[in-house]
């Protein structure tokens, strides 16, 4: 197995990881709800929670990242 199909495998364990999905989702939905909580002039709250909300999406887009950089590519090739 190559580094990059060892990377996506445990990538791929970390997606599927339930316990893991839960609390991060659990953590982006309250920053979400912390945003509609927070009045608007406080700009500050306002950034603490799409910060959180961003490296949540950030952190699962990498992941989905690896898994498709360790995936065999097809070969290309006329039909």
């Amino acid at each position: 197995m190559t580094d990059k199909a060892q990377l996506a495998a445990e990538a791929q364990r970390i997606k599927e990881n339930e316990a893991l999905q839960l609390a991060l989702s659990n953590i982006r939905s309250e920053a979400l709800e912390g945003l509609v909580r927070t009045p608007a002039t406080d700009i500050e709250a306002i950034r603490d929670h799409q910060a959180v909300a961003r490296v949540i999406d950030d952190f699962l887009a990498r992941i989905e990242a690896i898994i498709r950089n360790g995936q065999p590519r097809k070969q290309a090739g006329i039909v």
